[in-house]
């Protein structure tokens, strides 16, 4: 018996139940609340809380390594159908992506994002599951793929940025949202200027957080495609050979000339230039604000050596206000700032030379 001083959760009012509910993970709620009573089930299968569904809570995660999970199977086999027409979004991982997709069809599923997905399974997914093909050729228009590393592969012998490039060659081309998150840009062996242009592509993010040497050769040509963005973000660790930093002119003729729609451009953008056979003189920190000042960037944060250490040197260069979690390669030319986002930082620090 309940003393004056208990609350029972049946006698709490729908609002607070809803609000309760919306601080937890919507498919833990749906696997312990669905056919309790009637009130739950009107309150849980309410369009405006299950149109997004996410699939990466802990339980699931650990349910995904059991096949026959009584939790995950009754999540798909007795829940799933009945709300598949309410459902907008789906976020799965990896182990999860074929279970939930082909326990129904989901005809008003436009907005898929997975996450910590292998390259490598994601392409056999392109390949050999045609639920995933079909929803992504004719009703997915956001996709967002945060692609893990796979340390057990080497360099020579996987092609990250074709299995990347294998999203953007017209095939999926109601998509007009997407965001890579890929910890690797290596060769590729496609010729990117044979892709179709990408003019249904609203939205575009790529996000690596390691060193590349082809952003020249591959992500500028990728990118020029896209003439109908209207959002773009950049988070890069470029290294480049006998070259100068990235700046403001260069962006701007390489990249938004290009996209006269683009009303918003988020970046990072860290260059390490590796200078040993030439002598380019490079530009100082004041010389890569004019950059961006002359073609009427507002807020960029930058900082520049302006001599080469053993051969190299570094610039970062970002929007403002900073958008990103991470913050690399801090060294002695930093100078200063409020990153409220930034939870890893990394730090390069030398001591000059005379």
């Amino acid at each position: 018996m309940l003393n004056k001083n208990e609350i029972n959760i049946l006698d709490l009012p729908d609002e607070m139940l809803l609000s309760i509910f919306n601080k937890l993970n919507n498919i833990d709620i749906l696997y312990s609340l669905v056919d309790v009573n009637q009130r739950f089930d009107r309150l849980v299968f309410n369009s405006l809380y299950i149109h997004d569904l996410n699939f990466t809570s802990n339980l699931l995660l650990d349910c995904e390594f059991k096949e026959y999970s009584k939790h995950f199977n009754r999540i798909c086999t007795s829940i799933l159908p009945r709300i598949r027409h309410q459902i907008n979004k789906l976020t799965l991982r990896q182990l999860s992506i074929q279970r939930v997709l082909y326990t129904c069809n989901f005809p008003q599923l436009h907005s898929l994002s997975l996450v910590s997905i292998d390259l490598t399974r994601l392409l056999l997914y392109l390949i050999d599951c045609p639920k995933f093909h079909y929803l992504l050729r004719n009703q997915i228009m956001y996709f967002n793929l945060d692609i893990q590393s796979n340390n057990t592969k080497s360099f020579e012998s996987v092609n990250n940025f074709d299995d990347c490039l294998y999203l953007l060659d017209g095939r999926f081309n109601r998509l007009s949202t997407l965001i890579i998150d890929i910890e690797e840009i290596s060769i590729s062996i496609a010729t990117i200027e044979n892709l179709k242009q990408l003019s249904k592509l609203k939205c575009f993010s790529l996000i690596s957080i390691e060193q590349t040497r082809f952003y020249d050769d591959q992500i500028v040509p990728l990118i020029r495609q896209m003439s109908n963005l209207e959002e773009l973000t950049l988070f890069l660790i470029i290294k480049r050979y006998d070259s100068s930093y990235i700046d403001g002119i260069q962006l701007y003729d390489q990249i938004l000339i290009h996209m006269p729609r683009l009303n918003k451009f988020t970046f990072s953008i860290n260059t390490l230039v590796h200078n040993r056979y030439v002598n380019i003189t490079l530009p100082s920190n004041d010389d890569i604000q004019r950059s961006f000042i002359e073609r009427k960037y507002q807020q960029v944060g930058s900082y520049a050596d302006d001599n080469l250490i053993e051969y190299e040197a570094r610039c970062h260069i970002y929007s403002l206000p900073y958008q990103f979690d991470n913050f690399h390669h801090l060294n002695n030319s930093f100078q200063g700032g409020i990153f409220e986002k930034v939870d890893t930082p990394s730090f390069y620090l030398y001591e000059q030379t005379s």
